[in-house]
């Protein structure tokens, strides 16, 4: 699981063809205002995806995996790699080049290791994958928590992968069909989202509607000119932090946490002068905030709608291949990543789908407290 400041300097995938941070929909109009308009436009795609009338947006399965790793076979033949070392052009053909780039974290490298050990049974030539590592032949247990979902897999392989992305030229994009070889000794969960519309339930489907319509209405008389870049950066900081909490958020409670940021930034400075100063500066976004609040109240509400259009789409979404549980208790999974075509016809990542109750557990995670 990747912390909230690692996630706010990664990329967003709106636009970035390598893959960073996806973005939650219900997200998209205040991480990047621009794009307040392509969240309706996703949901809308996938809820007729889900009805079976078309194929603008699709989706894949999430799995809420362990250690990120990408996999390729070249001419050379098979590597790895981590996502950012990959972007650079550093991988490992060999255990000793494992130890060699990744030795610095040394479970790291042990789980590399055995994957390149597999590598060759299940990454055809001339293709790279990326994918959340679940389980190495070390692991014995049929019920696997990489991250925060316990999985429960019924296998008998050496490793397990959840394969997500396929990289090409520096492109990210949905895994193609000869990507990969299918083999006993390496487990990787089905994911591809198949709709089935008659588990789509009416009375789902009519409150993905009307949320999609009461966010479109609220849209259409939105300005995002309060969401400086400033107010984008603590806003979004603010949303993650009641998120984790579990409480709505307010205009009130944005004031508050720009407040409070505002002391522990002065804190950190040495002059009296430079504390009055930083302190300064927060009250003018607090202030902003204030004579903008209709504004601020209008984001929130869009993605009060936003999140509830997501999570009615959502009631159906399971793993054909696993259990999930969380705390020992049957859960949803992690979700959809949304798919959509570039400009050259290739399905991208672009944006997720999460339940609020597994995104609340991911970010309230016992191991990262």
């Amino acid at each position: 699981m990747i912390r909230f400041r690692t996630f706010l300097a990664e990329a967003s995938s709106l636009d970035n063809e390598e893959l960073g941070h996806l973005s939650h929909v219900k997200d998209i109009p205040h991480e990047d205002p621009s794009k307040t308009k392509e969240s309706i436009e996703l949901l809308k795609g996938f809820h007729q995806h889900k009805l079976g009338k078309g194929n603008k947006v699709t989706g894949q399965l999430k799995v809420d995996g362990g250690a990120s790793v990408v996999i390729g076979h070249d001419d050379e033949g098979t590597f790895v790699s981590d996502k950012h070392r990959h972007q650079r052009g550093i991988v490992a053909r060999t255990a000793e080049e494992v130890d060699q780039g990744f030795g610095k974290h040394p479970q790291y490298a042990e789980q590399l290791k055995n994957v390149l050990d597999h590598a060759h049974k299940f990454v055809k030539p001339g293709h790279t994958i990326q994918g959340d590592l679940m389980f190495t032949e070390h692991d014995k247990s049929k019920s696997v928590t990489p991250n925060r979902i316990t999985y429960g897999v019924q296998h008998g392989a050496k490793i397990g992968l959840a394969a997500h992305t396929e990289i090409t030229n520096g492109v990210a994009h949905a895994i193609t069909p000869d990507a990969i070889e299918r083999h006993k000794d390496v487990f990787i969960p089905q994911s591809e989202y198949k709709p089935n519309p008659s588990s789509y339930r009416p009375e789902d489907q009519k409150a993905a509607e009307q949320h999609i319509s009461a966010a479109e209405k609220l849209i259409a008389d939105h300005t995002t000119e309060h969401l400086t870049p400033d107010h984008v950066k603590h806003f979004t900081s603010y949303v993650g932090r009641s998120s984790k909490e579990g409480k709505p958020p307010t205009v009130e409670g944005y004031r508050k946490f720009l407040s409070e940021t505002g002391a522990k930034e002065a804190k950190k400075l040495k002059t009296v002068e430079g504390q009055k100063k930083k302190i300064a500066s927060f009250q003018q976004l607090s202030d902003h905030a204030s004579s903008n609040a209709e504004h601020f109240q209008r984001t929130i509400d869009i993605r009060h709608h936003l999140g509830a259009a997501s999570e009615a789409m959502l009631k159906d979404v399971h793993h054909p291949d696993m259990t999930t549980k969380i705390d020992n208790k049957f859960s949803p999974g992690e979700g959809i990543v949304l798919l959509k075509k570039n400009q050259i016809g290739v399905n991208r990542p672009v944006a997720k789908l999460v339940p609020e109750t597994v995104s609340h557990a991911i970010r309230n995670n016992p191991r990262f407290a």
